[in-house]
């Protein structure tokens, strides 16, 4: 068999498809393969924490020093950041190198950017406790549905109307709820290109408030409109803006009515014209507020701050309907306060007039 020269050793170290990395006792690079010079930079005169840019304190279980006291190769999951600033998680594993006298020389620590894997994962136990969130929220709709088809009966038998009425006003709120949750899976099972049309943003935005504004009154809380005057005509799908409404307003009543600890609560859907000619939809409310914890996961998908009493999908289209239009969104929020949500449509050129 042919024996490789230290050069064509090195090509080959060079083009494995993982980072290689040669650390002393006192994990001093000692060198690095291309894939590693290419993700971290130069390795020359760095620490192995350094090269990874990563605080020695998280180096407390570090493989390298475990095989280099055991001769044994050892392995762990980690989160380092690249020389372009983003952080990624890789499995690590070591293997000691002898010199002649049998004793360890070096430690070879090869990695893999195990990142992709790490985000299936987590999309798959999203996907895992939505589902189980979805299949209780359905369940209680159905028990909704059942409790008004049972005041419906019992009206008919009495010859009540006013019960009948009643129980077939919750049959039609209840299938409503059922109806939006099948949407909303729906819309998000595939990519969508928006039916631009020219637009009045704030037709959209009353009729949203008209829409909801019976719901709020049951509930004591204000809905308002602060709509800014003459505010130009848009290029949007006027669905899309109407869902984008729809479900904020929608999670906006529903963190007034978690809300036990004020006497009033307000909702405003608010219009205005960007400097940059887009067109800005903002709900807010004076609700719970989100908690400092949650804030970082509120576009993730499936997020829902209303435990099984949320699905998460409502959020998901909202952001989904934003990317489709190039826009995007936003929110503020501080807890025992209220939110603001902000959705920004991007300007289109379009044959501009202004709006009454």
């Amino acid at each position: 068999m042919r024996t490789l020269t230290n050069e064509q050793r090195e090509k080959l170290l060079d083009a494995l498809p993982c980072y290689a990395v040669l650390l002393d006792r006192n994990r001093n690079v000692l060198w690095a393969n291309g894939l590693t010079a290419h993700d971290f930079g130069p390795p020359k005169e760095k620490k192995c924490w350094d090269l990874h840019r990563i605080d020695k304190s998280r180096c407390a279980d570090c493989p390298a020093l475990k095989t280099f006291h055991d001769g044994q190769g050892h392995s762990k999951e980690m989160t380092v950041v690249t020389r372009s600033g983003s952080r990624i998680t890789i499995l690590e594993q070591t293997s000691a190198i002898s010199n002649h006298d049998g004793k360890i020389g070096a430690i070879l620590q090869t990695s893999v950017n195990i990142t992709p894997i790490k985000e299936i994962q987590k999309q798959l136990i999203l996907l895992g406790e939505t589902v189980a969130g979805m299949a209780h929220s359905i369940k209680n709709i159905m028990m909704g549905l059942e409790g008004g088809i049972y005041v419906v009966n019992k009206g008919i038998e009495a010859k009540n109307q006013n019960e009948i009425k009643e129980g077939w006003e919750m049959v039609l709120l209840n299938f409503d709820k059922i109806s939006q949750i099948v949407k909303d899976i729906l819309y998000c099972s595939k990519d969508r290109v928006p039916n631009l049309q020219i637009i009045r943003p704030n037709d959209i935005a009353r009729e949203v408030h008209d829409l909801f504004e019976e719901t709020a009154r049951r509930y004591h809380i204000e809905l308002k409109l602060d709509l800014q005057e003459g505010l130009p005509n848009a290029m949007i799908d006027p669905s899309g803006v109407h869902t984008v409404l729809s479900n904020l307003v929608s999670n906006a009543l529903d963190a007034c009515k978690l809300d036990i600890w004020k006497d009033s609560h307000l909702v405003e859907i608010r219009s205005r014209k960007g400097s940059d000619g887009s067109t800005i939809i903002e709900v807010a409310d004076n609700g719970v507020g989100i908690d400092k914890d949650l804030k970082t996961h509120v576009f993730e998908d499936f997020f829902s701050s209303k435990g099984d009493q949320g699905t998460g999908l409502g959020l998901m289209v909202t952001q989904k309907i934003m990317r489709e239009h190039g826009g995007n969104i936003t929110f503020r929020s501080r807890p025992g306060q209220g939110t603001t949500f902000v959705a920004t449509f991007p300007r289109r050129e379009h044959a501009e007039t202004t709006a009454e």
